[in-house]
């Protein structure tokens, strides 16, 4: 089973109560494996823990090579700011600009786009702004800015967050003033389940849709968008030292995830459940 630590709120504010939240949940993780337990490594992501992946990943490399991987749910941006400030071996996001500013940088050693889902727009039935069947999503923003239909932002500085303000700028439009724009500050799940509830345009990931359709009864898939890609990055020892002591195995890791073996996990994920799958691998497209 994989071992994690969800830092559900505050991380995505201040860089010091991220620095003590994360310090905290580290001195968590002693236990009477004391060996073992040093053998571990902290992978910052978001959707790809939240719907499980990560856990089959992990679990699969830990029967294999042994250790720890620990987890911290995290949106794209702040999971970024873990690997600057050495809190983390491995990031995995979706928000290219921002992953390529972190390697210019320096913190990365190497990275690799790993996966991908899509950008999905979901909303009422009735559907206001009349979207459904776009797949341009500055059009469908557009349309919805112009019809002032309810809409929820996660603004929590996720991929999908950054992908939506982005769409925005693009447009010339500031949808901040409007009463009908609501920013909820929440992970992409909550933030589906409130929309549901308030019966709002909501812009995620396939993935989270995939899973969790089933219990949203009041919105429907409108908008099927462009591929969202995640890339994985492992945090540089050169840059981060401190980071050294389990090396090899951060290694190990990002090697097993763009191995034939993880990326069969990732291309298997959920299809047995769902009926399709969750995530598409990069890597190897047809894994066998």
């Amino acid at each position: 089973m994989c071992r994690v630590t969800q830092i559900r709120k505050g991380i995505f504010y201040h860089r010091a109560y991220l620095r003590a939240l994360i310090f905290v949940g580290l001195l968590g993780f002693c236990s009477s494996v004391f060996s073992q337990e040093y053998k571990q490594i902290v992978v910052a992501t978001g959707s790809p823990f939240e719907l499980g992946l990560l856990s089959a990943l992990a679990e699969a490399f830990q029967a294999k090579y042994g250790g720890v991987v620990r987890c911290v749910k995290t949106p794209t941006g702040p999971g970024l700011d873990l690997g600057r400030n050495a809190l983390a071996h491995i990031t995995m996001g979706h928000e290219k600009e921002a992953t390529q500013k972190f390697v210019d940088e320096g913190n990365a050693a190497r990275r690799v786009e790993l996966m991908h889902n899509y950008t999905l727009v979901v909303g009422p039935a009735d559907d206001p702004a009349k979207i459904a069947g776009l797949t341009n999503l500055e059009e469908a923003h557009r349309r919805i800015f112009s019809a002032k239909a309810s809409y929820l932002s996660r603004g929590d500085g996720g991929g999908m967050n950054m992908l939506e303000l982005k769409t925005w700028e693009a447009l010339g439009l500031d949808p901040q003033p409007e009463n009908w724009y609501e920013v909820s500050n929440i992970f992409m799940l909550a933030s589906l389940r409130h929309a549901d509830k308030s019966g709002q345009y909501h812009m995620l990931d396939s993935s989270t849709w995939t899973l969790h359709r089933s219990e949203i009864k009041g919105l429907k898939l409108l908008v099927k968008g462009p591929p969202n890609q995640y890339e994985m990055c492992l945090v540089s020892i050169s840059k981060h030292p401190n980071l050294k002591y389990n090396e090899d195995m951060a290694e190990k890791f990002y090697d097993f995830l763009i191995s034939n073996e993880g990326q069969k996990i990732i291309a298997d994920f959920g299809i047995e459940q769902y009926g399709e799958p969750v995530y598409y691998p990069n890597v190897i497209e047809n894994p066998k």
